[in-house]
């Protein structure tokens, strides 16, 4: 979309992004700025950083940076304009009509979550008619209430090949929408058919209240048992989790993991309205970023077969990263929490959810049972893989408290115990420290910058361009003395010379010098350097003479380039001249 460089420098210049940031991410005053953990990788140790001043991030972890803008387009995973009005609305500013071709993406994506609304709504209809009578029994069946089908909105797609297609054609949709929103398959006539047909229905709506997928549930013949949506312009099934959008208004401060949609609505149905699940996939890292931002606790609770062990120790890894306090919920006599409280009822579920294990206790659970303890080889052979688990857990407390467990479960001395983590503790450190050792020793790289599409022909120029960047968009004076000095022409770096030359640009015609506004129509990579480079400024001594010497070398290192251009010139017509003599 094409909006006004002056809209643009004029909500990121109304948008404190310390204040927008701290909305995601826990943020903390250090120096003159702030910092968290980024919420674009997963870290224990605080690497994110937030500039008020300069109204710009860097995590220097990931290399992840920008404006305020960015931040928005990565954490919401929302285009441009989209972030852009999100902002827009949250500080009271009207985004100006848009002329130009992307206006259609976003037009495109709105017919989709209008098309997903109808689907929705065509399906819960045929849920509630004659034709969808085996569906609704069989979701009777499983124990939920006409309320709970109607607030989740669970419906039935039609065993007919094109009943969605017609029904929505209908309304006005095309073919290329019905197939970009994943309701509609092309066949070889050129003609489409429904995505899905027979099923029970799961509509996945996203945190903003948008549909924007479904899953379905066979009800008889062939296919798999759950056919999720792919992804599509309005949908990525690794960023978004199912009940979200009612899990989120729960104010208990944890999450209930779930590996299904029944489980999920029976916990809700069961009064336990903050449970979620992934979408048909594997917990991811963006999922696990979403958790967090709406509690401080998940507790897993996956099925107790091996499938759902091996899911819930991945699970722990990812959520641990995320920052969140980690629980794993044992369901005794039953597969999932579906069956159990059908079985027991509410009441006992909650006082297992009362007393979940903790990450620990739950991994020293799965490798005890990996092993037969009466026999004694098998018994060392568990004490050790306990120990090298311990001997990882960051709190020495804790790893105390494991350490007296272990021992007293395994009939031996605390002492002897303390010794095999210990032994493990040391070798682990041992590993580490050689990992360090080699890295120092590995060749230092030419300076580039990290990112794959940037690279300088003259580094040492490079450097010195950077360095110049930094001390004078930071300071209008000097920005106006380097102009002075240097022009954008003279760089070795088209990137950074683009970067100077907009500067110049803004200073020249009375605007604020902020780097959060430079950055407004930069690549992504170009943005996560500028951020980088930005980020790495330390404060000067002496700035005019600082730039005095960054100017000298860019010129002397331009000159160099330029003599050594004009003598392999003069060599290229020496050797003509030698040819025709």
């Amino acid at each position: 979309m094409a909006l006004p460089q002056s809209f643009l420098d004029e909500l990121i210049y109304r948008c404190d992004i310390v204040e927008v940031i701290s909305r995601y991410v826990s943020l903390k005053r250090s120096g003159s700025g702030y910092v968290g953990l980024c919420p674009f990788h997963n870290e224990k140790t605080p690497s994110f950083s937030v500039s008020g001043d300069k109204q710009f991030f860097h995590c220097f972890g990931c290399g992840e940076g920008g404006n305020v803008i960015t931040f928005i387009m990565k954490e919401e995973n929302l285009p441009f304009i989209d972030a852009v009005k999100l902002l827009a609305d949250m500080y009271g500013m009207t985004v100006p009509e848009d002329e130009g071709g992307n206006d259609a993406a976003r037009r495109h994506r709105e017919r989709l979550h209008a098309l997903n609304k109808d689907a929705a709504r065509f399906f819960h209809s045929c849920l509630m008619a004659p034709e969808g009578r085996g569906a609704l029994e069989y979701l009777l069946g499983r124990g939920l209430s006409k309320k709970t089908i109607t607030s989740f909105g669970l419906g039935y797609a039609p065993a007919e090949w094109d009943r969605l297609c017609r029904a929505m054609m209908d309304k006005g949709y095309s073919k290329y929408e019905l197939e970009s929103a994943w309701l509609a398959r092309k066949n070889k006539s050129g003609g489409v058919y429904d995505a899905f047909r027979d099923r029970v229905m799961f509509p996945i709506i996203d945190i903003r209240g948008n549909v924007i997928a479904f899953g379905g549930r066979v009800m008889e013949g062939d296919g798999p048992k759950y056919l999720n949506s792919g992804d599509t312009p309005v949908f990525n099934k690794s960023r978004n989790l199912f009940a979200m959008n009612l899990a989120k208004k729960s104010k208990s401060g944890r999450l209930i993991l779930a590996e299904g949609y029944m489980d999920v609505i029976a916990l809700h149905q069961a009064g336990f309205d903050y449970a979620v699940a992934s979408l048909g996939t594997a917990l991811t890292p963006d999922q696990t970023k979403l958790m967090g931002r709406y509690a401080k606790e998940a507790v897993i609770c996956y099925d107790s077969d091996a499938a759902g062990q091996k899911a819930a120790q991945k699970a722990i890894d990812l959520l641990n990263r995320a920052g969140l306090e980690v629980k794993v919920l044992r369901i005794p006599g039953a597969k999932d929490p579906d069956e159990f409280i059908k079985k027991n009822g509410r009441e006992a579920f909650q006082l297992l959810l009362d007393k979940p294990q903790s990450d620990s206790e739950y991994r020293l659970n799965v490798i005890k049972n990996k092993y037969v303890l009466e026999i004694d080889a098998q018994k060392v052979e568990y004490l050790k893989e306990a120990a090298a688990y311990i001997a990882s857990v960051q709190s020495p407390v804790e790893r105390e408290i494991l350490t007296h467990t272990v021992a007293k479960e395994a009939d031996i001395t605390p002492a002897a115990m303390s010794a095999e983590v210990k032994r493990a503790f040391t070798a682990a450190l041992r590993k580490e420290k050689k990992k360090t050792e080699n890295e120092a020793l590995r060749p230092i790289r030419a300076v580039q910058p990290k990112e794959t599409g940037l690279r300088y022909s003259n580094p040492r120029s490079a450097v010195c361009e950077e360095k110049l960047l930094a001390i004078v968009l930071d300071d209008h004076e000097l920005l106006q003395k380097a102009g002075t000095m240097i022009a954008p022409s003279e760089f070795s770096s088209d990137f950074l010379a683009r970067i100077y030359e907009k500067a110049l640009y803004m200073e020249e015609n009375g605007h604020e010098i902020r780097p959060a506004a430079i950055m407004a129509g930069l690549e992504d990579a170009e943005v996560r350097h500028l951020t980088q480079v930005l980020s790495a400024k330390v404060a000067s001594q002496d700035a005019e003479r600082e730039l005095a010497d960054y100017v000298a070398v860019i010129k002397a290192e331009q000159a160099k380039q330029q003599a050594e251009g004009d003598d392999r010139l003069l060599e290229v017509l020496s050797r003509k001249r030698e040819r025709k003599g």
